[in-house]
């Protein structure tokens, strides 16, 4: 069974009472239409991937802003001067579009938009996060925690946290974490196969 990271840390760090309802709503909400208006960060997606590809010039990244409608325009001229600046800043390296994959208990998890950088022959993982708001406290952790179970030989995890005033990473680790989500992917899976068999 596949579920996006964000509905899986909904489900390990929501009510433990109400896990029955957590999962079916979690089955049930897998063919809800993709809604573009919602979708901020899109054309800034587009065209960070179309720089990274050779596509579009540096400077023509830096003009997006003006592209976009009035409401987007000031922070997407931050988030294009910033995206840079913390490339260069950390020896960012572009790894393409290609999702990292986890399974923990049999549950498949993946996520997307990373950058690497290498430190003292040491990989580490930046995960791109596009929201408003930075991610609360428990879901970073347990995004931490699942891109270190992808990348088990990754010296380190991070989450690039984007809105228009900021981009910020930020790197935790803890065992505890990991062991944590290994046995709520199980419970997961428990219960998802109990109301599939309609028990």
């Amino acid at each position: 069974m596949k579920i996006r990271v964000n509905q899986f840390i909904e489900f390990a760090y929501g009510d433990k009472r109400k896990d029955k309802a957590r999962a079916k709503s979690i089955i049930d909400g897998f063919d809800l239409p993709y809604e573009p208006a919602k979708d901020r960060y899109k054309q800034f997606r587009e065209a960070m991937v179309s720089l990274e590809e050779k596509k579009i010039s540096t400077k023509k990244f830096l003009e997006l802003h003006s592209n976009v409608s009035a409401n987007k325009s000031a922070g997407y001229k931050v988030l294009c001067k910033n995206y840079l600046d913390l490339k260069e800043d950390h020896a960012l390296t572009w790894q393409g579009r290609s999702p990292i994959e986890a399974e923990i208990a049999g549950l498949s998890i993946s996520s997307a938009w990373y950058l690497r950088t290498e430190a003292n022959n040491q990989r580490r993982i930046v995960f791109l996060h596009f929201g408003k708001e930075p991610m609360p406290r428990n879901k970073e952790k347990g995004l931490l925690t699942i891109l270190r179970l992808a990348k088990s030989d990754s010296a380190g995890v991070g989450i690039l946290n984007i809105q228009p005033g900021t981009l910020i990473t930020a790197t935790r680790l803890d065992q505890n974490e990991a062991d944590y989500l290994h046995e709520r992917a199980a419970k997961f899976i428990d219960v998802a196969k109990k109301l599939q068999s309609g028990d």
